[in-house]
């Protein structure tokens, strides 16, 4: 076929080629499927690779016994059995069709021997191709690969009906039509738009996984804004509001990292970091990151409202903020509402004058009791003073800080 440079072929050849030769010998199919076969017509490279067979479960587990290092077989109820040999991963399913239930997205299976039945299973047409081997015969019945040239997005069955059985398919839409820079169809913004409340018998940590892939592509922008237009946003967050304020473009101008992107999205809907950690957490977030983006948000907020650039005030600021500043202004500066010029200015110089590390008193607990003579509450007082006078007054050696410990006691 047309379209895939003799480099990929070489390589793909050169992963499942002998693998391929085992199935035909045994009089079987063997068809790459879905994300390999786009990502080939986008000369690009994928990690693992999908495989579909009209061979059933133990005759597949029977030919990668014989081909591959490891062999496991926990989707082999659904028709799936994996195998590595060396650095190559691979899954292979029997064709099947599949149906829902309308309160579960998890689908009864029904093996099939041929491949358009596989291929329409699929949530988009982009992804419904599959590349015969060894022949090379592209298998496109749902027109995926002009949808690919054309940058369209499609469904292979009606959307109502692929949304509705998987309702997870409406959060990846957002993340195809940003990642691969697709358009969604009519039918498809539409059919997202009227069924976006299926999105609650989704588990809230599949969500986040999705989430997760999703505001991690290069310019994710595009995405939200679909997410916006349909509602589905506030599927996601259904504690939330105000989504209007989100800005997607903002998105595509932020550090291209997970926690940035979470604090980018959330900051105009939540503001405050208590908010914020509480929606993260609903939707199963890991707490490190929770905690990550809550920072970001809380340190926007102080930096909103900094208006004194004197030096005491700005140590306070950064004291609080630290090590969110960056991120934080960063955010801003995207959204448009960038802190104080003053305020600005005066952060630059005093990291320059006193460097950007978190401030510290130069004694510890053990050196404190000792000095004033007094152990428990006395001792975590007399650092909280002598951070106070750090953060009005600039840095402190410790013989000044010895010296400032024992003027208290004195005076005290």
């Amino acid at each position: 076929m047309d379209g895939i440079a003799q480099s990929d072929r070489d390589d793909l050849v050169h992963r499942v080629g002998s693998l391929s030769e085992r199935f035909v010998v045994a009089g079987w199919g063997f068809f790459v499927v879905g994300g390999v076969v786009r990502d080939l017509l986008l000369g690009k490279r994928s990690g693992d690779i999908d495989i579909t067979t009209d061979a059933h479960p133990g005759e597949t587990a029977s030919i990668l016994g014989d081909w591959g290092e490891a062999v496991w077989d926990q989707g082999a109820r659904f028709g799936t059995i994996g195998a590595r040999c060396g650095d190559i991963v691979v899954e292979v399913t029997t064709h099947r069709s599949e149906q829902y239930e309308q309160t579960s997205r998890k689908p009864q299976v029904k093996f099939s021997g041929a491949i358009e039945d596989d291929l329409a299973r699929r949530d988009f047409t982009v992804n419904s191709m599959a590349i015969e081997f060894p022949s090379w015969r592209l298998v496109d019945p749902f027109n995926g690969r002009e949808h690919l040239e054309q940058g369209v997005l499609s469904t292979p069955l009606g959307p109502r009906t692929a949304f509705s059985e998987d309702p997870l398919r409406m959060l990846r839409a957002a993340r195809f039509t940003a990642g691969y820079g697709l358009t969604p169809d009519e039918e498809v913004e539409d059919a997202i738009a009227d069924i976006a409340e299926r999105l609650a018998i989704v588990s809230k940590e599949r969500i986040n996984d999705e989430m997760s892939k999703f505001l991690v592509v290069d310019k994710p922008g595009a995405g939200v804004s679909l997410l916006q237009r349909t509602g589905l946003i506030e599927q996601i967050f259904p504690a939330a509001s105000n989504f209007e304020a989100v800005r997607p473009e903002v998105l595509d101008l932020v550090k291209p990292d997970l926690v940035t992107r979470w604090a980018s999205l959330l900051w105009p809907v939540a503001g405050k970091a208590e908010l914020v950690r509480s929606l993260l957490n609903d939707l199963r977030v890991s707490k490190s990151i929770s905690s990550q983006v809550a920072g970001i948000v809380d340190a926007s907020q102080r930096l909103m409202q900094e208006v004194d650039a004197n030096p005491s005030s700005i140590r306070r600021l950064l004291h609080a903020i630290r090590p969110n500043t960056a991120s934080a202004v960063a955010l801003l500066e995207a959204y448009g509402q960038a802190p104080p010029d003053e305020v600005l200015v005066a952060i630059d110089r005093l990291e320059a004058e006193e460097g950007t590390q978190r401030f510290e008193v130069p004694l510890d607990g053990f050196e404190v009791a000792e000095l004033i003579g007094k152990e428990g509450p006395d001792v975590g007082a007399t650092l909280t003073r002598l951070m106070e006078h750090r953060l009005d007054s600039g840095p402190l050696s410790k013989e000044e800080a010895i010296a400032l410990v024992l003027d208290w006691k004195t005076k005290d």
